[in-house]
């Protein structure tokens, strides 16, 4: 089943999302390396709260979005300020409520990364695709040689501890990090072609390890909402003592730099 944020409707938006300009920098970069224009079709899949969508509603005539939760795109409403309003749907990606050939552009952002059936998303995707349409699966990653940042020192450290509990590092959770090469060739065998590229670099707001610490320890992460309540108590309760007697400039607030990087298919 996909990840349903009905649970992080309260905190997502202030955890997820990203600085001026970055979201309209975004569907510029998009627009402009697939050829669209305000009459392309546009359906996003995984639009969540509207953090991306928000962007598209003033130029796009035509702007769809799917997503698991109802609770998240409760939150759309209140980004529109009188713009003209997409259609919502809820759907799982593997089955979409839309006539074949039904798009221009297919697109999702930091969303993948959760479908297990990740395969069966892209066909769909294709189905509803028009001849010639793009396909634009997006996730956010950090340029070569960049230093780990607080999230992922955090994280690492989260890692080892549930390691230590003999637990499973992603709490069950059925979503995979997939690989650019995955992707692409899963496309090529069903007869398209896909190119990979960097959309925009972006700078993250800024965290320390203390702010993201506390993001562990309340739940704020997928990867752990499967855990049980003991466990992840326990874990909580290592992490934080990792924070005071071991990590280093705890309250240190640091910013990173990162990437929408792209795979483009088109059938």
């Amino acid at each position: 089943m996909p990840v349903n944020y009905d649970q992080a409707v309260e905190y997502y938006d202030a955890t997820r999302g990203y600085r001026d300009g970055v979201v309209e920098r975004y569907r510029e970069a998009l627009l402009n390396h697939t050829g669209a224009d305000a009459s392309a079709r546009i359906l996003e899949v995984g639009i969540g709260s509207g953090l991306i969508a928000q962007a598209f509603y003033p130029v796009a005539r035509h702007y769809v979005g799917i997503d698991f939760s109802l609770g998240m795109m409760r939150l759309i409403g209140g980004k529109l300020a009188g713009e003209r309003r997409p259609l919502l749907a809820q759907a799982n990606a593997r089955f979409l409520p839309f006539a074949a050939g039904s798009f221009d552009i297919a697109h999702a952002v930091r969303v993948f990364h959760h479908l297990p059936d990740w395969r069966d998303c892209i066909d769909e995707a294709r189905r509803l695709l028009r001849s010639g349409g793009a396909l634009v699966i997006v996730e956010m990653i950090p340029p070569a040689g960049a230093g780990r940042p607080p999230w992922g020192i955090v994280q690492d450290k989260w890692d080892e501890i549930l390691q230590d509990l003999g637990v499973s590092a992603d709490g069950g959770d059925q979503g995979i990090w997939l690989t650019d090469d995955a992707v692409r060739q899963y496309i090529r065998a069903t007869g398209g072609r896909a190119h990979v590229l960097d959309l925009l670099r972006y700078w993250e707001k800024p965290v320390s390890p203390r702010i993201m610490v506390e993001r562990r320890a309340a739940g704020m992460f997928s990867s752990d909402w499967r855990l049980p309540q003991v466990i992840h108590q326990e874990a909580s309760r290592a992490l934080r003592d990792w924070l005071e007697r071991d990590c280093e400039a705890p309250d240190d607030m640091v910013e990173r730099e990162m990437l929408f990087r792209a795979v483009i298919a088109r059938w």
